[in-house]
Parts: structure tokens; sequence; C-alpha cells
């Protein structure tokens, strides 16, 4: 069997879908949806998407790797701790091959926790 191209501009649902929203753009889906994303499990990669590795730079210091680079350093990062609301995570560095979070407690102490992160990027 042979693999092939399906191309469209458009997607839409049979009507089964009760609402307006019946359709999107496909460009849309190519720039809105996030390019990367990872969840930690205890300072360890539990699942991730365009994740390649992550690297333990120390108490609450990480760096991830994308598996395919970003178009630019300019991309949104958004991470939260599973556990506990008292923690900060601060992102202090981006390069379209990684970025790096640091984990804080609230008095600026690192802290190693459980993180989830979500990374949006145009893919270069």
């Amino acid at each position: 069997m042979a693999n092939g191209t399906i191309a469209f501009d458009t997607l839409s649902t049979s009507g089964q879908i009760s609402g307006t929203a019946k359709s999107v753009d496909t460009d849309y889906l190519v720039s809105g949806c996030a390019k990367a994303w990872v969840y930690a499990l205890d300072n360890a990669l539990s699942d991730a998407f365009n994740i390649a590795s992550s690297t333990d730079n120390g108490t609450g210091d990480y760096t991830f790797t994308f598996s395919s680079s970003m178009a630019n350093a300019t991309f949104a990062v958004t991470a939260t701790s599973n556990e506990d609301s008292n923690v900060n995570i601060f992102n202090p560095s981006r390069a379209t091959t990684s970025y790096n979070i640091e984990v804080k407690v609230s008095d600026g102490t690192s802290y190693d926790k459980n993180t989830g992160s979500v990374t949006q990027g145009d893919l270069a």
C-alpha cells in the first residue's frame, strides 16, 4: 500500500457537534497548537511530545531538549507544579533547540518537584 498526501484548507464536522464552531482553518491548527510539552515525574520524563531528553542540572534546575527545533527562541513556556501552590517556576533561558526552567519556593530556595510544562512556538 502506498502512502500519499491529503491537502485541505478547512476541517469541518458532519454536523453532529452542537454550537456554531463546526469548522476550523488548518492554518489556525498549525499555528495555535503546542509544539512541545512535557510531564516530568520524580525529576524524569514521564510523558512528552517533541522532547528528546531532559537534564537535571541540580536542585530545581532542568533543561529540556527538543526533538525538532523551534523557528526562534522567543516561544512561550508555561510551567506548573502539580504538588504545591507555594512553588514558582522560572524559565531563564530559551534556545531553538532547548529551554531551561528553575523551580523555587517562595523564599527563592531551589526545590525539586514534579512539574508539568507546556511549550509553544513555531517549529523550524
